[in-house]
């Protein structure tokens, strides 16, 4: 009882400065980011970001197909959040400033959890929570299978995710979002991928009428540093989620974000088909946002982020004790 109080007070007293402009940023130090080129195991360079104190819990943000880090930015400029966690986020394998290996070899399921393990020791995380938005949400799949039970991460966190590659894909994705996945792998037509990656920057945002330009542009270019043939890589690669399924019921603890009027993920078939397989979950719709949830409500997802790290560390639900 007593922890679930504190926990209670921590989220109000979270959720009263959201709410006081003034008390929101006033007085709270902005720490710089730190930006390192890694080398993976298999020689590919992975671009990380981080900002925030090492010495608050620790999380690292994966971004989704044809995005980069920079997808992050609403969360990563967060004053508040910089003051109460410690959050690293890096372009996967095949985007942005990462490198672009073009065999199939170097986007298998242990080469991912081995760009997890290089950023984990160069930034000395501790049990860090994953993010994974979009089809980085997968890349939980590949943490349970590569990584030793229990799981040295705290807890995993769905925005608008895949939560694997396989058979749930055209159960929770959208006819819209499936059309875009031809003209992304496209390598001859360049007007076709080209148009492509801007029909798909344009399903991001429920709120995509008010989305600046120039955040659109900065969309586009992230979706351009996507070669055709990587994005068949990554979207081919295959995954078995076994592992995945048994950490859920040994109660590795999730938290599933999803905006109600995602164009590109059914965030109710998720909930429907992925819920029930975690002992210890969570699961929001966060109404009128879109995809790209975290630019569409920033306010809401770091306030449920905050929560969920905060209970998931007073009450230390992973893993069960028999």
């Amino acid at each position: 009882m007593r922890v679930l109080l504190i926990a209670t007070s921590l989220l109000a007293s979270f959720t009263f400065s959201r709410a006081d402009e003034d008390i929101s940023t006033s007085g709270i130090f902005s720490p710089p980011s730190v930006t390192k080129d890694l080398t993976s195991r298999d020689g590919t360079k992975i671009h990380v970001q981080a900002v925030g104190n090492p010495n608050n819990p620790h999380i690292i943000f994966a971004h989704g197909l044809a995005c980069t880090l920079a997808a992050f930015d609403p969360l990563f400029e967060d004053p508040l959040l910089q003051a109460t966690l410690y959050m690293v986020r890096y372009d996967t394998r095949g985007h942005g400033l990462s490198g672009k290996p073009l065999s199939p070899a170097f986007y298998t399921s242990d080469r991912y959890a081995d760009d997890l393990k290089a950023i984990i020791s160069a930034f000395k995380l501790n049990k860090p929570f994953f993010a994974g938005w979009s089809l980085a949400g997968a890349i939980s799949a590949d943490i349970a299978a590569n990584f030793p039970s229990p799981l040295p991460f705290s807890g995993l966190i769905w925005l608008a995710a895949l939560p694997y590659l396989g058979d749930i894909l055209p159960k929770v994705a959208t006819e819209k979002v499936l059309s875009f996945l031809p003209g992304l792998q496209d390598t001859k037509d360049v007007a076709l991928g080209l148009q492509t990656r801007i029909d798909f920057v344009e399903t991001l945002s429920a709120k995509n009428d008010v989305v600046p330009y120039a955040t659109k542009l900065g969309w586009v270019g992230s979706a351009v540093y996507l070669p055709p043939a990587v994005a068949s890589l990554a979207l081919g690669r295959s995954q078995d989620p076994t592992r995945l399924f048994a950490e859920a019921a040994a109660g590795w603890p999730l938290l599933i974000l999803h905006g109600s009027a995602d164009k590109q993920i059914n965030g109710t078939a998720v909930i429907s088909n992925l819920a029930p397989a975690f002992k210890n979950v969570e699961s929001r719709l966060i109404q009128g946002a879109g995809h790209i949830l975290f630019y569409d409500d920033e306010p809401t997802i770091a306030r449920y982020l905050f929560a969920f790290i905060t209970r998931v560390r007073l009450t230390n639900p992973y893993p069960i004790k028999k």
